[in-house]
This record gives structure tokens, sequence and C-alpha cells, in this order.
């Protein structure tokens, strides 16, 4: 008993666990907090997010009613053994509320110099309208 207590070490079986836990989440992407920025006018919503280093098929999104979800992957394709590495493979998703009346169907984005823009038009029935103010008619004219 006493011969099995003088060769237990504990930090050996705290380090094993650390990476039996631990281990399986190295092993994904980390997840990113990217940045955006939401504007309205009267004709739609526009959505900014920095996404440097990402190409069109490294993006996902999805509109649905009152909600628009953007994710995006980086994986890096260099195989050759760095000195450094410190951009390394990541993933995001940003849920977003959205008001009601977006029109969904026309719902646009594109991705120039790392910057995604998704534009929300909103729906024609939500849109301000000037109503003609008409003075008298005429009798018999």
């Amino acid at each position: 008993m006493i011969a099995h207590l003088l060769h237990y070490d504990p930090y050996k079986e705290f380090n094993e666990l650390s990476r039996r836990v631990f281990g399986e989440l190295e092993r994904r992407a980390p997840t990113m907090r990217v940045p955006i920025d939401v504007r309205e006018d009267e004709e739609r919503f526009v959505v900014e997010a920095d996404v440097p280093g990402l190409a069109p098929e490294d993006l996902e999104i999805v509109a649905a009613p009152e909600r628009l979800t953007i994710k995006g992957t980086r994986k890096s394709a260099n195989d050759k053994p760095t000195l450094r590495r410190e951009r390394g493979d990541y993933s995001f998703e940003r849920t977003l509320t959205l008001p009601q009346g977006i029109d969904l169907d026309a719902i646009e984005a594109k991705l120039e110099a790392g910057v995604l823009t998704v534009t929300l038009p909103k729906r024609a029935s939500l849109k301000p309208r000037s109503i003609v103010v008409k003075g008298p008619t005429a009798a018999g004219a």
C-alpha cells in the first residue's frame, strides 16, 4: 500500500483529466464576436459586419420573419509549418431581432474588402406615404 502511495502523482492525474475534459474543446475552432452596425432609412435596414479574411463561401445568412442570422467560419489552408501562428481558425454566429415588415424575398448580401453588407428592404406597406390634401370640389364643375 505504501509503495502505491509513493508512486502516486496527483499532477499527472490532473493533467490527464484536463486533457480528457478540455482536449475536445481545444480541437474546435474558437468562437469570435464579429462587430456589426445596423442602419435604417425610409426604404431599408442595412447590416454591416466586419469579416476580414472570409470569402463569400465561408458565410451563411439565414433570414426568417423578425430574425437574421449571420454565420461564418474561417479555416486556414496553410499546411506549412509556421514559427508563430496568431491567425487561427475561428467561427462566429450573430442573430439579430428585426422589426416586422422586412421583405424576405428581396434581401441582398455582398462582401467587399472584408465588410459584409446585408440589405433588408422594408415591405411597401410599411414605407411612409405622402397623402395629398384635396380642396373643395366645385358643384356642377
